[in-house]
């Protein structure tokens, strides 16, 4: 070998040796904050030490340090924005709403009302964002996303004042139903129980802000719907769910907050109408009416 090659060498057992010693600090960190942040902790260093088995010190080493930030009462651990890691650009919009929609109910009191909760759908974000950045393992980022996708409701529930019992067909009540612009509605569609924008929903979010710009100011109504399965109490929330996720699409693409009226209105207001327990693809909408 050259000494060229031999110094090569040695510099690379150098980087090695240096990488990955976050772990070791953070393992000996003693969590002394907050209930969420002491989970926080906890679940970064989880991953730490998921990454530091697979061999990839670099993502080790953050996780370690996120963990001892969170560990730290004079830390704040932020959800990371989606330009903190190179994601796949058919991703991007996706993973940006369901950070807003994250952001949404912690900043609404997740931290204090479920707080091992909501540190456990920090981590599941952190941990999707970093598997889908490196895209080489798909059952890995599926399982984060599905935790995810998961947290946020049980979240939005646990923040929620408590609701008075629904019945199971109960109907929406006279003028519940914000009347829609005299303009035009573009609609987009999700699978049984899902909230996620598909690469068809995308497209056409993107048509309904394109049309949105020709006004100023304009008006967004943002109505969401299911089928009937399930009962009419989980279908309103879901319809909701559906709602704000749509919403936070459309303020990532530029219209502005004030702009946007939402409302889930579960079953009712069918575009199909069928029979209670029936799993019609037409009622499981979303519709993004817009006019000046």
């Amino acid at each position: 070998m050259t000494k060229k090659a031999l110094l090569a060498a040695a510099a690379m057992v150098a980087l090695t040796a240096c990488a990955g010693q976050e772990l070791g600090k953070a393992q000996k960190t003693t969590a002394d904050s907050t209930e969420f942040d002491n989970a926080l902790a906890a679940g970064y260093l989880r991953l730490a030490q998921g990454e530091q088995k697979e061999g990839d010190y670099a993502d080790a080493d953050y996780f370690a340090s996120q963990s001892m930030a969170a560990a730290s009462p004079q830390k704040v651990v932020t959800v990371p924005e989606v330009m903190a890691r190179q994601l796949p650009k058919a991703e991007a919009f996706y993973v940006a709403t369901a950070r807003e929609e994250l952001v949404a109910v912690l900043d609404g009191g997740a931290r204090v009302k479920a707080p091992q909760l909501a540190a456990a759908a920090q981590v599941a974000y952190e941990c999707w964002i970093q598997e889908l950045e490196e895209n080489d393992q798909p059952p890995h980022i599926q399982a984060c996303r599905d935790q995810l996708d998961g947290l946020i409701p049980a979240l939005r529930n646990a923040i929620a004042e408590a609701p008075a019992a629904a019945p199971k067909k109960a109907k929406s009540p006279k003028g519940k139903k914000v009347k829609p612009p005299k303009g035009k509605t573009f609609t987009v569609f999700f699978p049984t129980g899902g909230t996620r924008l598909d690469a068809a929903a995308n497209k056409v979010l993107t048509k309904a802000v394109a049309h949105a710009q020709n006004f100023s100011p304009v008006q967004v109504v943002v109505s969401g719907y299911t089928d009937s399965i399930g009962s009419a109490a989980s279908n309103e929330r879901l319809s909701e769910r559906r709602a704000s996720v749509v919403a936070a699409a459309l303020r990532i693409r530029g219209i502005d907050r004030k702009a946007i009226k939402t409302g889930g209105y579960g079953e009712e207001f069918q575009a199909k109408r069928t029979a209670d327990g029936v799993a019609e693809a037409k009622n499981r909408r979303v519709e993004v009416s817009v006019a000046p």
